[in-house]
Parts: structure tokens; sequence; C-alpha cells
């Protein structure tokens, strides 16, 4: 694991969630927010170039055969 340090402009947060009342609860915001976004990332779909390429003509080759 690592540590970051992030700034956040307290007054501004808090004007969007007032529920972010002290260092503890945007540090815990923040945390949910990056879990969350890895999660989401770790769900995405990737594909190599090469299998995107195969892909491509697959799909083509069928739009073709339609005509």
């Amino acid at each position: 694991m690592c540590k970051v340090t992030v700034n956040i402009d307290e007054d501004l947060i808090r004007s969007v969630n007032p529920d972010l009342t002290s260092t503890a609860a945007i540090r815990k915001w923040a945390q949910q927010l990056i879990d969350s976004r890895i999660q989401e990332m770790q769900e995405e779909e990737v594909v190599d170039l090469e299998t995107a390429r195969e892909m491509l003509h697959e799909t083509i080759r069928r739009e073709y055969a339609r005509l």
C-alpha cells in the first residue's frame, strides 16, 4: 500500500456535502471514492491490440456478408 496526500478545499467540499464536517469524514469519503474507482477499473474489460484488431476484422466481415 502507499500513502497519498491530497489537498481539498474544505469549504467547497462541505458546500457540496454538509455531512463532511471533519478531516476524518473527508478522509473516509475520499478513500471510498478511490476504492470504488479501483474496483471499477478491475471490472473493465481490457483487450490487447491484436485481439481488438481481430474483433474489428470479424465485425467487418459480418457486415459485408450482409450486403
